[in-house]
């Protein structure tokens, strides 16, 4: 049984000059970007202008504080910055291209570089003065304590409608 090379007419010596092996891989390309979550610029997401990159995040909650971490991969502590405005946390930074001097002939390029942003509105208030923040192998850990001060959740019982003639005034 003949095997069929993956490279279009055969020949991987003309993979370089064939436009329709150009265009194969350029396809490929699209789709795993848009698989992947990269890609095509959208607008309208919460906290991402279009054609910006946007950190994965995890935001998870305890009785004691709120907790939020992005996926900041290649990215220095020195290019992340992080704000806390009324109740909305916003992460911006830039993931760099790491440039040799000398001129380098790329044969893929599927790390994605430029500036990011991420907007996060918090479900109650933080105590600001207690906010933490760092980055470790990639990972940006925000904690936020909750401001102890804010009424935590307060159950409140439902009660079932009163049978009519069983009001509350005397009977004679």
């Amino acid at each position: 049984m003949a095997r069929h090379p993956l490279v279009p007419f055969g020949g991987s010596q003309l993979a370089g000059s064939d436009p329709f092996f150009s265009l194969q891989r350029g396809m490929n390309r699209l789709f795993e970007d848009v698989f992947r979550g990269g890609g095509l610029p959208t607008a309208g997401a919460e906290g991402q202008e279009a054609g910006m990159l946007m950190p994965q995040i995890n935001v998870s909650e305890t009785d004691s504080e709120i907790r939020i971490t992005a996926e900041l991969p290649g990215v220095a502590e020195k290019d992340v910055d992080v704000t806390l405005d009324d109740d909305m946390l916003t992460i911006r930074g830039e993931k760099r291209l790491e440039q040799k001097e000398d001129k380098e002939n790329y044969h893929f390029v599927e790390r994605s570089f430029g500036r990011f942003m991420r907007s996060v509105r918090l479900p109650q208030s933080v105590n600001r003065d207690q906010v933490r923040a760092n980055v470790e192998n990639g990972v940006l850990t925000i904690v936020l304590p909750k401001n102890a001060a804010q009424e935590k959740t307060r159950h409140i019982p439902v009660m079932g409608a009163e049978p009519k003639g069983s009001g509350t005034g005397t009977s004679h």
